[in-house]
C-alpha cells in the first residue's frame, strides 16, 4: 500500500494560491460566502479550518476549482489537523449517509471519554458492506479530536508489519530505522502505552488475536477494527455494520456516477426525481436487486462514469448478465481494488478449504429468500438435504459450529431470539454462479423434499404450530419453487405447491393461489398420472378458490372430478370423501339450493362421525358449515346446537386458545345478533379475533366478519361513528384481500350503505349501494340473493326520499328473487314484505298493504319469534292497518307507519 506522511499547515496555503489565481482579495471572497473576513483570514493563517465538509465544496465552487483541485482541498482540511496523521487514503467525495454510525463510533471512541484503558471497537461486516470507508470517514472527520490518527492495514501479518514500521516514521521514533522488525513493533507499543489521545485503525482485521500479539497489553488511546470476524470476543466491542438504508443508497449510487455532484443536497435530489423518474427508478431498482451493498453500488456507478451509459441502461444490462457486472471492478482503485465478486469469492474459497461443511450449508441458503431462513430447515431437515448435511439432525452443536465458521465471514447472519438466519443477495448470487446447472438442480430438488417434508396438510384441526411453520416457511418455498422446473420437480414439487396454495388461499392472498393450483395439477397429472388421489387436492384448492369469486359452474366441475377419484381409491365412505361433500354442499347453499346442501352435509356428517367418532375434531368442519346453512334457513335453535357442539369439540381436543375456534365462535356471534343479544355478540366477536389475529393476522376475512358483527353492535347502541369506523376497515380488509370486484366486497358495501341510509345520508348511500349491486350482478348474476339484498337496501333508500314507483320496481324485483329461494333469507324476504306494506300504506293500497304484512309476519313470528323487534315492528303495521278499514263506509284512513327495521 502507497503510504505518505501528510504534513500539517497546507490548507491554508492551499486556500491562498487558490484566491489568488482567481485574483479575490479575502475581503471579496468573505463577501461571496457571507462570511465576515476575518474567518477567512483565520483559515489562510492556519489558526484553524472549516468546520464542515460543505463548507469547504462552498470554497471549490467559487474558487471555480475542478474536481482534482476540489479532492486536495478536501483532503488538507482534515490531514493538517493532527500533529501525527498516518492514513494512506484519500478521504472519499462521495462517501454518504452512515450517520448513526459515525455517531455511535464518536461516542464510543472519543477521545474525552477515554480513561485510563483504551477503546477498541470492531466494526463487523460482510466484504464490500463500506467497513475500511466507515473508518476512513470517521478518521478524516474526527482528525480534530486526536493527537495522532495512526492506520494499520491488517489483511496479512506481513501488511501489518509494514504499516508498524511506517508508523514508527511518522511518529519519528529512534528505532523508526531498525532492520529487526520486533525492536519496532516494540517501539511502536511502548509509545501506544506512555501516550494518550491517539486514533488507531486496523483496517480489514483477518486474525483477531494478531491484536494481542502486535500490541502492548497496557495502552492509552482508541483502536478501531474492520473485520468480516462477527464474534471477536473480549478483543473489541462490536458493531455489525449491515448494507446501506435504500435512500442512503439511491443517493450514494447518483453522486457515485457523478450523474449528480457530490455535495447535492435533498431539494436537488428532489429535482432529479421529477424530471427524469425513469432514471431514479433505476437507480432505486439497483439497490433493491444489489442489497444496498456499498461495493457493488460503487461498482455500478464507477462502471456508469467510465462507460457514460444510463442508470437504466445499466440497470437492463445487470438483469441480463448481473455476475459479469459484479466481476467488472473498472478503473483502478486504491481504497478497494477487488470487484464485488472478487471479493465474496475468496470468501468462500476460504472457507471451502477450512470447513467445508460450513461451505456446504451456504449452497442451501443460496436458494432461499436471503432474509429470516429458519433454523429447522437445517436441523429437522437435515436428512434431506444430503448426506453430508444428515448428521445435523441429531448434532445441534455441531449446526452452531458451522453457523461459527459462517460468521467469521460474516457470510451469514444468526438471529436466536428468531431461530433464523440471513445473508446478503449478492452472497446468493455469487455461491449459485459457482455451481453447475446439475449442482443447481440437485439443490433445488433436496429442498423441495426437504420443505414438502416439514409441511404438515393444513386442515382446521392443524394446531398453531403448524401455522406458524407455514408462515416462516412459505416465503422461501416460493422463492425456491419460482427457480424449479416442472421436469426437475415431479410429484414432491406438485405435493408442495398445492400445500402452500392452500395455506395463502386459507390467509386470504389468493393473487397466485390459483397459478400454484393449477401448476400443481398439471405437475401431478404428469408425474402421477391422472387417476391418482393426490390430485384431489388441488382439485379441491381450484374448487373452493373458483366457489369464493362466484364462478359455481367451473367450481361444481372440480368438485365433482375430486370426489370421483376419492370414491375410487377410497371408497364412498371415508373421512377424506365426506371433506368433498361438505364443500360442495356449500357451494350448493351459496346457489339457493339449501336442501341438497343440507342432505350433503348431514352425509358427510355420518361418514365422519362412524369413522372417527363423536368428538374427534374433523366434525366441526361439517358441523360448522350446516350450522351456517340453517342460520340462513333461520332456523336458529338448530344453528346453536351445532355451534356449541363444534365449540365444545375444539375445546377438547384442542384447548380454548386455538385460532380454528374462531370460525364456529363468530358464527354464533352473528346467531347472537340475530336473536339481538348484542352483548354476547360482541363477547363472541372479540374471543374469535383475540383467536385469530396471531396465526390469521387482522386483513383475513374472518377477522373483517368479526368487525362486521362489532359494526352492527356499535349502530344498535347508536354509536354510529363507531359503526362507520368498523365498516370502512371492514371494506378495506375484504378489497385488500380479494379484490374490488370480489363478492364478498358486496357485505360491506350493502351494510355501510344501510348505515348512511338510516342517518338520512342518502347521497353517499346510493353509490355504495349501486356499486354493491354492480359487483354481485356481474360476479354471482342477476338472481343471486345477495342482488335481492341491495334491491331491497336501494328500494328503502328511495322510499324515504319519496320515489315511490322507483322503489316499488325494486322491491318488486327483489322479491321476485327471493321466491327462489322459498327456504333461505327468510327473514330478508319478510323485510322486503314489511317494506312493501309501508309503501302501498302510503299509496292508499290498503289491502294490498294488508296483505304483506299478514306474510311478512307470519314469516318472522316462524323465524325470528313473537318477541324480536323485527316481529313487533310488523305486528304493530299489520294491528294499525286493520284499525283504519272502515268496512260500513269503505272509507280508509291514510295514517302512515313507516317501513320496519
Amino acid at each position: 500500500m502507497d503510504h505518505q506522511h501528510l504534513v500539517p499547515c497546507g490548507f491554508g496555503e492551499l486556500l491562498k494560491t487558490f484566491r489568488k489565481r482567481q485574483r479575490l482579495t479575502q475581503r471579496q471572497l468573505a463577501h461571496q460566502l457571507g462570511m465576515h473576513m476575518n474567518t477567512l483570514s483565520a483559515w489562510e493563517l492556519g489558526s484553524y479550518l472549516p468546520a464542515t465538509r460543505g463548507l469547504v465544496l462552498e470554497l471549490a465552487r467559487h474558487l471555480a476549482l475542478n474536481e482534482q483541485e476540489t479532492r486536495q482541498l478536501l483532503e488538507a482540511s482534515l490531514t493538517a489537523l493532527s500533529p501525527y496523521w498516518s492514513v494512506p487514503l484519500p478521504r472519499n467525495p462521495y462517501f454518504t449517509g452512515r450517520e448513526e454510525i459515525l455517531k455511535a463510533l464518536h461516542a464510543r471512541l472519543c477521545t474525552e471519554h477515554t480513561v485510563a484503558l483504551t477503546q477498541t471497537i470492531g466494526l463487523c461486516g460482510l466484504g464490500g458492506v463500506g467497513k475500511t470507508q466507515i473508518a476512513l470517514e470517521y478518521a478524516h472527520r474526527y482528525a480534530l479530536d486526536y493527537g495522532a490518527v495512526l492506520w494499520i492495514g491488517a489483511e496479512t501479518q506481513e501488511q501489518l508489519i509494514s504499516d508498524l514500521g511506517h508508523i514508527a516514521s511518522t511518529l519519528q521514533l529512534p528505532e523508526c530505522s531498525e532492520k529487526d522488525v520486533s525492536q519496532v513493533v516494540a517501539a511502536v507499543g511502548r509509545w501506544l502505552s506512555t501516550h494518550k489521545g491517539w486514533l488507531l485503525v486496523w483496517d480489514n482485521l483477518e486474525e483477531p488475536e494478531m491484536l494481542s500479539r502486535f500490541l502492548p497489553t497496557v495502552r492509552q488511546g482508541s483502536i478501531l477494527v474492520t473485520t468480516r470476524c462477527q464474534p471477536l470476543g473480549t478483543l473489541a466491542q462490536g458493531i455489525e455494520l449491515l448494507p446501506m438504508a435504500h435512500d442512503e443508497g439511491a443517493v450514494f449510487l447518483l453522486r457515485r456516477s457523478k450523474v449528480l455532484a457530490p455535495d447535492a443536497n435533498e431539494v436537488q435530489i428532489q429535482q432529479f426525481a421529477g424530471s427524469l423518474p425513469e432514471e431514479y427508478a433505476a437507480a432505486r431498482r439497483l439497490v433493491e436487486v444489489t442489497g444496498a451493498l456499498p461495493l457493488a453500488l460503487d461498482q455500478a456507478g464507477a462502471y456508469i462514469d467510465e462507460t457514460g451509459c444510463s442508470l437504466s441502461a445499466y440497470f437492463q444490462h445487470y438483469e441480463q448478465q448481473g455476475i459479469v457486472l459484479l466481476s467488472r471492478r473498472g478503473e483502478p482503485t486504491q481504497d478497494h481494488p477487488q470487484s464485488v465478486a472478487t471479493t465474496l469469492l475468496l470468501s468462500m474459497e476460504r472457507l471451502h478449504r477450512e470447513q467445508p461443511l460450513a461451505a456446504t450449508l451456504l449452497c442451501v441458503c443460496a436458494f432461499f429468500s436471503a432474509e429470516a431462513i429458519p433454523e429447522e430447515v437445517f436441523t429437522m431437515g437435515a436428512k434431506y438435504l444430503g448426506p453430508e448435511l444428515e448428521p445435523l439432525e441429531t448434532s445441534p452443536s455441531q449446526f452452531d459450529q458451522i453457523l461459527a465458521h459462517l460468521r467469521r465471514f460474516s457470510l451469514v447472519q444468526r438471529h436466536a431470539t428468531m431461530r433464523t438466519l440471513s445473508l446478503h443477495r449478492l452472497v446468493q448470487v455469487v455461491v449459485r454462479e459457482q455451481m453447475s446447472q446439475q449442482e443447481r438442480t440437485l439443490w433445488q430438488q433436496r429442498l423441495a423434499l426437504a420443505l414438502n417434508e416439514l409441511l404438515p396438510v393444513l386442515t382446521l384441526e392443524s394446531p398453531l404450530e403448524a401455522w406458524q411453520r407455514y408462515e416462516r416457511l412459505v416465503p422461501h418455498i416460493l422463492t425456491v419453487v419460482a427457480t424449479l422446473s416442472d421436469q426437475q420437480g415431479g410429484g414432491t414439487l406438485a405435493q408442495l405447491l398445492w400445500k402452500v396454495a392452500d395455506y395463502l388461499r386459507e390467509r386470504g392472498h389468493d393473487e397466485q393461489v390459483e397459478a400454484l393450483y393449477k401448476r400443481a395439477l398439471h405437475l401431478g397429472e404428469q408425474a402421477l398420472g391422472p387417476d391418482h388421489l393426490l390430485l384431489t387436492y388441488p382439485l379441491v384448492g381450484l374448487a373452493i378458490l373458483y366457489s369464493l369469486r362466484g364462478n359455481t359452474e367451473l367450481a361444481e366441475r372440480f368438485y365433482q372430478r375430486g370426489l370421483q377419484l376419492r370414491e375410487q381409491a377410497l371408497g364412498p365412505d371415508h373421512p377424506q370423501v365426506a371433506t368433498i361433500l361438505n364443500n360442495l354442499a356449500i357451494l350448493l347453499k351459496n346457489q339457493g339450493k339449501g336442501e341438497e346442501a343440507a342432505r350433503l352435509y348431514e352425509r358427510a356428517l355420518d361418514i365422519q362421525t362412524r369413522a372417527l367418532g363423536p368428538d374427534h375434531p374433523q366434525l366441526i368442519r361439517p358441523l360448522y358449515n350446516l350450522a351456517r346453512l340453517r342460520l340462513s334457513q333461520r332456523r336458529g335453535e338448530l344453528a346453536e346446537r351445532l355451534l356449541e357442539r363444534a365449540v365444545q369439540i375444539g375445546e377438547q381436543a384442542w384447548g380454548s386458545e386455538h385460532p380454528s375456534l374462531a370460525y364456529p365462535l363468530n358464527a354464533l356471534a352473528e346467531l347472537r345478533l340475530e336473536q339481538e343479544k348484542n352483548e354476547q355478540a360482541e363477547s363472541l366477536s372479540l374471543r374469535a379475533m383475540a383467536l385469530w389475529e396471531p396465526v390469521g393476522g387482522s386483513d383475513h376475512e374472518l377477522f373483517a366478519g368479526s368487525l362486521h358483527n362489532l359494526a352492527v353492535v356499535s349502530e344498535r347502541r347508536g354509536q354510529l361513528e363507531q359503526a362507520e369506523s368498523l365498516l370502512k376497515r371492514v371494506l378495506q380488509i375484504v378489497e385488500q384481500a380479494l379484490g374490488p370486484m370480489h363478492p364478498n366486497v358486496g357485505y360491506p358495501l350493502d351494510t355501510l350503505g344501510s348505515l348512511y341510509c338510516k342517518q338520512g345520508k342518502y347521497e353517499q348511500a346510493e353509490p355504495l349501494y349501486r356499486r354493491a349491486l354492480q359487483i354481485w350482478e356481474q360476479t354471482l348474476g342477476e338472481m343471486h340473493p345477495a342482488v335481492a339484498m341491495t334491491l331491497a337496501g336501494l328500494a328503502h333508500l328511495f322510499l324515504a326520499q319519496g320515489k315511490d314507483l322507483q322503489a316499488e320496481t325494486l322491491y318488486q324485483r327483489a322479491l321476485a328473487i327471493r321466491g327462489e329461494y322459498p327456504d333461505l333469507y327468510l327473514p330478508e324476504t319478510a323485510e322486503i314484505l314489511h317494506d312493501l306494506a309501508c309503501l302501498y300504506q302510503k299509496q292508499g293500497h290498503l289491502q294490498q298493504s294488508r296483505l304483506h304484512a299478514e306474510r311478512a309476519l307470519t314469516i318472522r313470528v316462524r323465524v325470528l319469534g313473537d318477541m324480536h323487534s323485527s316481529t313487533i315492528a310488523t305486528q304493530k303495521l299489520l294491528t294499525h292497518l286493520l284499525e283504519v278499514e272502515d268496512p260500513l263506509s269503505g272509507v280508509q284512513e291514510r295514517e302512515e307507519i313507516p317501513p320496519g327495521p
